[in-house]
């Protein structure tokens, strides 16, 4: 049996990459990337200082990270799980389907909360972190697929038709059968001749125009199979919700919810920051890493100050 590969695929270039760049009083303002090094020697602001070293020539307006060590102190391309150095991914300990529907103060401070881990260690945890998405998705009425699907069932008639039409065994089909698909995917086409191309659009409106009971000119063009094969048989309603709006919706509005559990309870109570406390405290319980950064906390602010 051939093995399964990794649902996250590894990074082909090095995570960190631990530039310094100076202030231009000489002060270590952050750490950045070689491309955005040579952003700033490209235009003259900085000057090398070494090789891993710039200096702007500029008086930048703000502090930048220097009252956050974090941010500071060299980082290393490795697990923090195991240690390993090799088939890195960067994990987001907060997952994206709840930070993007965050403040932006929230999402644009979420470095602390990008840890590289190995292909092997991603997936070993990925396992405990559906599980909590499922314990929010029940506890804050907010399925995992989301909520406001419009299903096609007609659709999805149409959709067998076409798939059948298209098989390589399609010469098997006895002839009253392959008359009742054919006559299946045009009817199915008729009623959702918006949801073609506007090639295939044309070919439709064209049978139903000359009401013509003989569609072989259209199934000669499988185009129309093969976009009715593949068309979605549900889809989402304007109204549509996804799981992490909904759950970041109800950390907000839902203090003091007797309803929820301890757990739940404690996130609410504490708004934003709670959810994402509450996802570095999972990581660590069920991570288990054992060369977190210095200075990683899961009481680290999830904002920058004020």
């Amino acid at each position: 049996m051939t093995k399964k590969g990794p649902a996250v695929p590894p990074r082909k270039t090095t995570i960190y990459e631990n530039y310094r760049v100076l202030d231009i009083n000489g002060d270590l303002l952050f750490r950045t990337s070689e491309n955005r090094v040579n952003w700033y020697l490209s235009r003259d602001l900085a000057r090398c200082i070494d090789t891993s070293t710039i200096q702007l020539n500029f008086a930048n307006k703000g502090i930048g990270r220097r009252d956050e060590p974090f941010y500071l102190q060299d980082m290393s391309n490795s697990c923090v799980v195991c240690g390993v150095t090799e088939l890195l991914t960067m994990h987001h300990v907060v997952p994206r389907q709840y930070r993007q529907y965050m403040e932006e103060a929230v999402k644009s401070h979420s470095s602390h909360d990008l840890l590289p881990l190995c292909i092997d260690c991603h997936d070993k945890y990925e396992r405990h972190a559906v599980q909590f998405k499922k314990h929010l998705s029940l506890c804050f009425a907010a399925p995992l697929e989301g909520l406001g699907w419009i299903e096609r069932p007609d659709v999805g008639k149409g959709r067998r038709a076409a798939s059948a039409l298209l098989s390589r065994y399609v010469d098997k089909i006895p002839n009253v059968r392959l008359t009742q698909l054919r006559t299946t995917v045009m009817e199915v086409a008729s009623q959702h001749v918006d949801l073609f191309t506007p090639e295939v659009k044309e070919c439709i409106k064209g049978c139903s125009d000359t009401k013509s009971n003989n569609y072989s000119s259209v199934f000669s063009e499988t185009k129309i199979l093969e976009e009715l094969s593949v068309m979605e048989t549900h889809v989402r309603s304007p109204e549509f919700r996804c799981h992490g709006d909904m759950v970041v919706a109800a950390v907000v509005t839902r203090i003091g919810d007797k309803s929820l559990c301890n757990q739940c309870l404690e996130i609410v109570c504490d708004g934003i920051p709670g959810l994402v406390t509450a996802w570095r405290r999972h990581f660590i319980n069920h991570a288990q890493p054992q060369h977190l950064p210095d200075h990683w906390a899961i009481e680290y602010p999830c904002k920058q100050p004020a």
